[in-house]
């Protein structure tokens, strides 16, 4: 018995002992030239001896770092981030007299080599997340290369984009875009649509903003941060790509359309920094083509009015459909510190773009007595219709910033942003008597051949807006902060809309100005906020309130069609005479933001905001295009602002070297504005037409979560998994839906992007995207799904040279489709399916030539980047 006892005594001796004999490491990275904290840099723990790393961490967004459960011994520490210095730490040794070591601070130094030709052995992560927001690293998504801030968004979980460039989050495309923490009153898809891929650093995507952003947007912000190289001399960058599909171009054979994939990109960037002067600027051109065929089928319901009373009209539809994004982007600007707590920024945007699509349309159209079936005899008629939308531009953005400093913990940033932008939208209809696969007018001159119909729409919709915003910060010794700010922004849009007809007999245009109209809106907001941030322990705060008056006022010239067109949704009590149509509104929008830092590995948070979205302008204007055949659609000046409420519970870990993010969302949204379809038997067509227009006519209702997965699988081999999986439902007006009043589906995307070296000049990328089929107010847009792939090689013989080659849709999935219905009493009125298929296998291969010339390793610290 005693020997038993004696053995036991002995085993949980050693074992105790042995388990015991474990420590940690802990430390602080920092920049060493400005003494800023480093986050998310790399830290391996090197047994003495060996060259692989036993353990290893990545610092916190403090720039902290632990690595715990370290067996007793000598080591070595690695230290790496992208764009400084590697450090090593030798003869580090734990013991059970040094079981617990404190590094201090290891302060790397910037590299004095630019990034694009640095080896780094350990990456850092494409997506990081801080208590506001979720922000992307773009260099990460080397297909976007040679692309826009579209094509980098397409990559992002939980974001979707159209095939007409049209972007939402978690379902809304109703969100703002800043611009280097400026808010912009330009239209997402146009901004997005101009800023080049390699022009961005990061993309910062805010679902929940706090009280010092703007109320706008139920889907919330999203922030573009261009490069803007801080090291101090001369950064010149070049790049220049060329792409296409040769072996699959063609000529439509109606019109003699050039349809093809062609593609050109090419750019320069200067960055000089000395003393207290930054300069920067830019150029890039882009020229991109999509090959692409459209497949149209509709049928209409036939009422009591109707001469084949209870049968349906069918327009079936097929032909090419290619489409064009053309654009010049330039960018200057500077930062000059006054002294040594002072500083004023100035910046200057211009781009030139031109953008549309053609739609080479050969239509069947019939009355059938199903909406499948066979045509009634005598009833076909086939027809060619070509229809060109062309939209061209020219916008302007010029910002100034002053930022001041004092010695008590105290900054003041006045600031003042002045955007112009003039824009031009075209329509051209043609309608011809199909007699044969010919071509019935030349695209690419003046000859129109000889339509039997033939409309020309266009407008003009010049925009100037103003914004004068003032923050004034204090830091309190407990390191608590207090925001306040008051914000001015004043829009102003003329706009002016023509549509005319050709006289056919005559061939020249008839000076029809029925539908002719002017707007002039006038949209002045004044704002003002509270924000105090501060932390208890492990818990990290911001609450705050803004206070929003909005005062708008829109006024039309012509209402002499509003009773013709609005009366086909049946509307009650609306009056057709009015021409003035005003909107005052106070309101309060608070905002609180909560992180738990639970350990150092651990971090959970929550985030809370109501928010509001104004409707665009496009969406209130009251012009009715002729967006196809079968398709009208006008705008409503008594759309009033929807109002939302959005909160995301996040928790985020650490993993090592790799983090995982879980986040769950919820967004209630009332006076949802929908895109209402109805009948109308008398604008055009032998059998009506859809009319669409816009209205506030329910509840929206978004219920899920997203998933982010970083992982370092080793120094060579970088993997980042997201997705989301959430509710859609929708509770409109039945009057306007009928038996679609209600509706939902379980919506869900996955992103992938996987960067692997395969050897050190040689790095391949590949990305996926899938998205699911959604359920909208009267029908169902369909899935999604792409694969790109990027070959990159950076020779070390040819120094500041990268190349690289791409193919876009690998799979040949490119395909957007859906549909748009309603029923009434179960009997079916109308519906659209429409599919756009445009080709794949595109092939881009591109260069950039990066030349530094450095006078020193120091960095700029600018004044002004802590405060966005």
């Amino acid at each position: 018995m005693k020997k038993t006892v004696l053995l036991l005594c002995t085993f949980l001796l050693v074992t105790s002992t042995g388990f015991a004999q474990k420590g940690s490491l802990s430390g602080v990275i920092s920049d060493k030239a400005t003494n800023e904290n480093i986050p998310f840099a790399t830290v391996a723990l090197v047994k003495a001896g060996e060259e692989n790393a036993y353990a290893g961490s990545v610092s916190t967004e403090n720039g902290n770092f632990i690595i715990e459960d370290i067996p007793y011994g000598s080591y070595k520490l690695s230290v790496s981030f992208i764009g400084y210095k590697s450090q090593e730490l030798q003869d580090i040794t734990l013991s059970s007299n040094n079981k617990n070591v404190d590094m201090g601070t290891i302060a790397l130094e910037p590299d004095l080599i630019g990034i694009e030709t640095v080896e780094v052995a350990a990456a850092s992560r494409t997506s990081t997340n801080k208590i506001d927001r979720k922000t992307y690293q773009a260099s990460d998504f080397e297909t976007a290369r040679g692309g826009t801030a579209i094509d980098v968004l397409s990559k992002l979980p939980s974001v979707s984009v159209s095939s007409e460039n049209e972007i939402s989050v978690r379902g809304s495309s109703d969100f703002v875009v800043y611009l280097n923490g400026k808010p912009t009153n330009t239209s997402a898809s146009v901004l997005l649509g101009q800023i080049p891929s390699e022009n961005i650093q990061d993309i910062d995507i805010i679902t929940v903003p706090s009280s010092r952003y703007n109320a706008q947007g139920k889907g919330g912000i999203i922030n573009i941060t261009t490069k803007r190289n801080t090291n101090s001399g001369l950064t010149v960058v070049a790049t220049g790509m060329l792409g296409g599909t040769p072996w699959k171009n063609a000529t439509d054979v109606f019109s003699n359309h050039d349809i093809n994939n062609n593609r050109v990109n090419g750019g320069l960037s200067l960055n000089y920094n000395m003393d207290r002067l930054s300069l920067h600027g830019a150029v890039n051109y882009t020229n991109r083509h999509n090959k692409g065929i459209g497949d149209i089928y509709t049928y209409i319901y036939q009422n009591e009015t109707q001469p084949y009373q209870g049968s349906y009209y069918i327009l079936d539809g097929m032909g090419a459909r290619p489409k064009w994004d053309e654009n010049l982007y330039t960018n200057i600007g500077m930062d000059y510190k006054l002294g040594r707590n002072s500083q004023i920024s100035a910046n200057y945007l211009y781009s030139k773009r031109h953008t549309g699509r053609a739609a080479h349309y050969k239509y069947e159209t019939f009355f059938s007595n199903t909406t499948t079936g066979a045509p009634i005899d005598g009833t076909l008629y086939e027809l060619y219709n070509p229809n060109e939308i062309h939209r061209r531009g020219d916008f302007q953005n010029i910002g100034v910033d002053y930022f001041w400093e004092s010695n008590n913990n105290s900054a003041l940033n006045i600031s003042f942003l002045y955007e112009d932008s003039n824009l031009e939208q075209t329509i051209d209809n043609k309608e011809f008597a199909y007699t044969g696969d010919q071509q019935y007018y030349d695209y690419n001159s003046n000859n129109d051949g000889n339509p039997v119909f033939h409309s020309y729409q266009r407008d003009e919709t010049p925009l100037d807006a103003y914004r004068f915003e003032m923050n004034y910060q204090k830091d309190f010794d407990n390191g608590n902060s207090l925001n306040l700010g008051v914000v001015s922004e004043l829009v102003r849009l003329d706009g002016i809309y023509e549509y005319d007809t050709v006289n056919i007999s005559t061939n020249d245009f008839a000076g029809y100005d029925y539908f002719n109209n002017t707007i002039d809106l006038n949209r002045d907001i004044y704002a003002a906020f509270i924000e105090y941030s501060g932390t208890a322990n492990k818990l990290q705060y911001i609450w705050g309130v803004r206070f929003e008056y909005l005062d708008q006022q829109m006024n039309v010239s012509s209402t002499r069609y509003f009773e013709e067109v609005y009366d086909v949704f049946g509307e009650i009590g609306r009056d057709f005479n009015e021409t003035e149509f005003k909107q005052n509104q106070f309101d309060i929008f608070p905002t609180l933001h909560l992180r738990y830092q639970a350990t150092d590995a651990d971090v959970i948070s929550l985030a809370a905001s109501h928010r509001v979205n104004r409707p665009p302008a496009k969406d209130m204007a009251p012009f009715l295009y002729r967006r196809h055949q079968e398709i009208f659609e006008m705008g409503d000046p008594l759309l009033e602002p929807e109002y939302s409420w959005n909160a995301d519970l996040n928790y985020n870990r650490l993993l090592g070297k790799h983090s995982l993010s879980l986040t769950g969302f919820v967004r209630s949204t009332t006076d949802a504005i929908y895109r209402v379809n109805r009948l109308d038997y008398n604008l055009a067509n032998k059998g009506g037409v859809l009319l669409r227009s816009f209205t506030n006519a329910g509840t929206q209702l978004a219920t899920g979560g997203e998933l982010g997965l970083n992982l370092d699988i080793s120094s060579k081999v970088k993997l980042f998994l997201g997705g989301s999986l959430y509710q859609f439902s929708v509770e409109s007006n039945e009057t306007l839906f009928g038996d679609q009043s209600s509706s939902n589906s379980v919506n869900w995307d996955a992103k992938s992007n996987l960067s692997w070296t395969i050897l050190a000049p040689l790095k391949f990328t590949i990305d996926y995207s899938y998205k699911s089929g959604t359920v909208t107010p009267q029908g169902e847009d369909l899935k999604f799904q792409m694969m790109n792939a990027s070959l990159n090689f950076t020779p070390a013989k040819l120094q500041g040279w990268n190349f690289y080659a791409k193919m876009l849709d690998i799979i040949g999935t490119n395909q957007a489709g859906g549909y748009t219905g309603a029923t009434a009493n179960g009997m079916d009125v109308f519906q659209r399916d429409w599919v756009y298929d445009y080709e794949g296998q595109i092939v881009e291969i591109g260069a950039s030539f990066t030349f530094n010339q450095r006078k020193d390793q120091t960095k700029q610290r600018l004044i002004g980047d802590k405060y966005f």
